[in-house]
This record gives C-alpha cells, sequence and structure tokens, in this order.
C-alpha cells in the first residue's frame, strides 16, 4: 500500500536523537504506524545507534514486543533482512508498537526506565493532549482542543505501561491518575478513592478524586466533587488546582456568581503561569 513518501535516513537517524522539527516529526510518525518497510528501517538505526540493551530495558521491550503480538500478527520481512540477527527481526515489531506510544510515551521509545510511577504518570501528563478542562494534579498547561465526538487523537500504548506502574510499585493515587487519564472512570475512582483514605491523603489526592467524580459523567457524582475540592482547599488554601475545578464546578452547576468568586480566588493564588489566561478568559465570560 502506498503511505506516501517513504521517511529517509537522515531523517530517522535525527528522528531518533530528537532532532526534528515538531511538524516534521509528526508527519514521519504517521508514516511509520502504516510502513512496514520504515519501520525495518527504524528498527536498523535503533540497533546502530543503541547497540547495548540493559536487563531492565529488555524486560520492557519484551512486554511491548507481547503486547504488540496481542494485536497484529508477524509482519513478513523483505529478504534483505534475513542476515540480520534475531534481535534485529525481533526489534522491528517493538519498533512498530514504539511508534504507535510515541506521542505519550516518549522514554519507552528511547528504551530509558523510568524510576518510578510517579515519572510516568507525569510524562503523560506532560506529552498526552488535555484530556479535561479540569486540571489533575501536576498536570502542566495545554489550551482545551476540542474533538469530534469522544474520540482521542493518537494511540497510547498503555499496555505495557500498566505492567511498568505494576513493577514500580505504584501508589493508590498514581494508579488512580493513571487511570483518569484514561477516562476508565470506574477503576480511577476506586483507587483514588483508596487513596483519600490513606493517612496523610493531601490536596492534591482530594483534588484529584474531585476531577474523576466531575467528569465521571455521572450526574450523582456532582456533588461529590464540589466537596473532594473544598476538602482540598481546607487542606491548603494555597493549592491552586483545587480552586481553578472549584470554579469549573460552579459553572457546571449554573452558579455564576460563586464560579466568579473562584475564579478571582485562583487568580489572587496564581498569577504567572500560563493556567491564569485561560482563567481571565472565562471569568470575563462571567461578567459579560
Amino acid at each position: 500500500m502506498n503511505h506516501g513518501q517513504c521517511v529517509t535516513e537522515e531523517t530517522l537517524t535525527e528522528y531518533l536523537e530528537g532532532r526534528l522539527d515538531p511538524a516534521v516529526k509528526t508527519a514521519s510518525e504517521v508514516h511509520l504506524i502504516e510502513c512496514d518497510r520504515c519501520r525495518q528501517e527504524l528498527a536498523f538505526f535503533i540497533r546502530l545507534l543503541i547497540p547495548a540493551v540493559s536487563p531492565e530495558e529488555s524486560s520492557t521491550l519484551q512486554a511491548i514486543q507481547l503486547e504488540w503480538d496481542d494485536r497484529r500478527p508477524s509482519p513478513k520481512f523483505p529478504a534483505r533482512t534475513r542476515n540480520y540477527s534475531s534481535w534485529i527481526v525481533g526489534i522491528a515489531s517493538i519498533a512498530a508498537s514504539l511508534v504507535i506510544g510515541v506521542l505519550t510515551v516518549n522514554y519507552v521509545f528511547q528504551l530509558s526506565v523510568p524510576n518510578s510511577a510517579t515519572e510516568i504518570v507525569d510524562s503523560l501528563l506532560t506529552s498526552q493532549q488535555r484530556p479535561f478542562e479540569t486540571r489533575i494534579s501536576g498536570q502542566p498547561y495545554q489550551p482545551m482542543r476540542q474533538t469530534r465526538g469522544t474520540e482521542e487523537p493518537g494511540v497510547v500504548a498503555y499496555g505495557p505501561l500498566a505492567g511498568e506502574m505494576t513493577r514500580l510499585s505504584a501508589n493508590s493515587h498514581d494508579m488512580g491518575r493513571f487511570y483518569l487519564l484514561q477516562k476508565d472512570f470506574d477503576r480511577a475512582l476506586a483507587y483514588l478513592q483508596v487513596a483519600e483514605q490513606e493517612v496523610g491523603a493531601g490536596s492534591d489526592v482530594h483534588n484529584d478524586l474531585g476531577v474523576a467524580y466531575l467528569e465521571s459523567g455521572s450526574q450523582d457524582q456532582i456533588e461529590k466533587s464540589g466537596g473532594e475540592f473544598r476538602h482540598a482547599l481546607e487542606l491548603d488554601p494555597g493549592f491552586a488546582p483545587a480552586a481553578f475545578n472549584m470554579a469549573i464546578f460552579y459553572e457546571r452547576s449554573g452558579k455564576p456568581l460563586e464560579a466568579e468568586a473562584q475564579w478571582q480566588r485562583f487568580l489572587r493564588l496564581d498569577t504567572r503561569s500560563s493556567w491564569t489566561g485561560e482563567a481571565r478568559s472565562r471569568l470575563e465570560g462571567i461578567l459579560r
């Protein structure tokens, strides 16, 4: 099949080294997802540029290989690859899975191993499109983009990541955030409710539980979300994400005056971050 112009060797090496322009990188990833030949070339360059694989990296690669095998039959490689080692043949399939997940799991593609489950979730929060209007704890700012229906752009290789979360002994809060990013609200709520009951649960836990309640789509959970945001602010009156979310809670509850007060509160707490512009815009919408 014709999937567009194949990626050059120079582009593949720059891709692996993280030196591509974002637009070229995105176009290359789209092509790599569909083109077996270019994925094989990519596997070859991975072998050239990264000749050594640590035991931890090997374990990660095996998990990804299993995930890929479940999704697709083994590819047929051209005759010119027969002289390569079995390691290279295996990595071609792995590279395909890595390309599919590269938008959100760059650390896996670079064959590096995360040091903690929190690192995995923070990486997803950084590289994945913003999933909700509300703010998950630790989430950097991204503008909210509207998509058609409920489909999300891009594909995330969550299967291998779930194994990594288990291997790294993720706590209840991190597991809750992990499933919240997938919009798997039942699992997210189960973990976050456990995290809330643990000794020392902080504002971040109550904030994220509130996000799960509010975004779950269940009408009977909305009031619970407001209670969690209030609890977060009681524990830490300066916790800006909870003030941001509280304002959205009041907007959705049809209480513009309360929402206005919370946007004002948020703007007093946060005067410099990128979230501030969005808060000002929403406040202006209420005041018109």
